[in-house]
């Protein structure tokens, strides 16, 4: 076979957890970002086929062994149907670890975007006469965080700087931010996915960007004071989240606002969006989509709006509510929020926009809001989610509303985001 040995092209033998290494068939290993792809010349079963399965690896090249889970296979026969060839796809590739029940004491990830948001000065130049220029920087700088659970979270730079650079015109030092969870017992992969998922969420909140991770990566065996992972994970994802520029007219607080009170509203954070998950599902569905559908975006964040209103009223009276008391309920409590008060006939509007499009409730055909009225009630419903999220994290109301003045909320809660244009047919 030939040699294809690659950053991200791996010779290996491949065998199943239920065989012993003795039965391992070669093949080549391709993976990126969104999984894996396995050749084999021959296959793992008679059939060729694999149904969710999970293939162990010794590979030749950086990474010695690897766990493929998620696998499925498929297979190319003679005519008399001996298997010549298979190929197995993986959508989760373990690097490093020959272990069917992945997990680590910690996970390390990037969340690129994310040191925009933080806005801290990494690097001081002291820029002196035409001969002498001075540029200051930690090399390795950490800031640790208390998490439910016994759990910590760090957040840290660590720096890479060239050595030899005699004839360069350049000298660059690569300084990234990075996270790192950690947990004083061995955790499953999919406790350790759901941290750093935490984390992402609440940072996507507070500056309201899409900051889908990187560099993916499990601390298990190898040793924590240390800080390098053992193992690197290639996940692949049906709902794969481009990051995009930053925009910071956009962002719900910024760091500098809320730096003090930053460790609490993380603690609350990983509280309430473990308690709750169903409000938070729907906001971050709606999220996620960024609008690509204003009517998905509007039932999404209603949807959203409906679950926070119930953790203070219903969940704790029992007593039940109608979509326009709710909204009615939610424009009470706010109205210090509102430059301009939502009118009654707007929120009439919402409800039977919400009927028609989730009910197909044809005979709300013509009241309900349709095109830029439409996304703008979507975005009018977020930010009412944004305040009660606020104070579900703790902030009082005078705090909660004081973020929404600074930022693009204050229009958007007035309903005056996009043209009004006439409500289309």
């Amino acid at each position: 076979m030939r040699n294809t040995d690659t950053p991200h092209s791996y010779l290996g033998r491949f065998w199943l957890p239920s065989q012993s290494e003795e039965t391992a068939v070669s093949g080549v290993l391709d993976f990126d970002e969104a999984g894996a792809t396995v050749r084999l010349e021959g296959a793992l079963t008679p059939t060729g086929l694999l149904a969710d399965a999970i293939v162990f690896a010794k590979l030749q090249g950086r990474h010695e062994m690897a766990t493929l889970f998620n696998c499925f296979a498929s297979a190319s026969r003679k005519g008399d149907g001996t298997v010549v060839s298979s190929k197995i796809e993986s959508t989760r590739i373990a690097l490093g670890t020959l272990r069917k029940d992945l997990g680590g004491r910690g996970v390390q990830f990037r969340l690129p975007g994310s040191p925009t948001w933080f806005h801290e000065q990494c690097f001081d130049a002291d820029i002196g006469d035409q001969s002498s220029t001075v540029v200051r920087f930690k090399a390795f700088e950490v800031t640790r965080y208390p998490l439910p659970d016994r759990l910590a979270l760090e957040r840290f730079y660590s720096a890479t700087v060239p050595f030899g650079n005699w004839g360069s015109e350049q000298f660059h030092v690569d300084r990234p931010m990075g996270f790192r969870i950690l947990s004083p017992t061995r955790l499953p992969f999919e406790r350790l996915w759901e941290l750093m998922y935490r984390l992402r969420r609440f940072l996507e909140f507070l500056s309201q960007q899409h900051l889908p991770h990187t560099h993916l990566m499990v601390i298990d065996e190898a040793d924590i004071e240390r800080g390098v992972p053992d193992i690197e994970i290639r996940h692949s994802s049906l709902h794969a989240v481009k990051p995009r520029k930053f925009e910071w007219d956009e962002q719900l607080a910024q760091f500098d606002d809320i730096r003090d009170r930053f460790p609490a509203l993380l603690m609350r954070w990983f509280e309430v969006h473990q308690a709750y998950p169903e409000a938070f599902e729907r906001y971050f569905a709606a999220f996620d989509r960024d609008r690509k559908d204003i009517i998905l975006h509007f039932l999404w964040n209603v949807a959203a709006l409906e679950e926070l209103h119930k953790l203070r009223t219903t969940r704790m009276t029992k007593k039940e509510f109608s979509l326009l008391e709710r909204l009615q309920d939610i424009r009470a409590r706010w109205a210090a929020a509102f430059k301009v008060m939502p009118s009654d006939d707007a929120l009439r509007q919402i409800k039977d926009s919400r009927h028609y499009y989730a009910h197909a409730a044809g005979d709300l055909r013509d009241k309900a809001a349709k095109n830029w009225i439409l996304l703008r009630y979507g975005d009018f419903i977020a930010a009412l989610s944004n305040l009660e999220i606020l104070a579900l994290l703790g902030l009082s109301d005078e705090d909660a509303i004081g973020l929404a003045r600074n930022y693009w909320m204050s229009e958007t809660l007035c309903l005056e985001k996009y043209p009004a244009h006439e409500r289309e047919s």
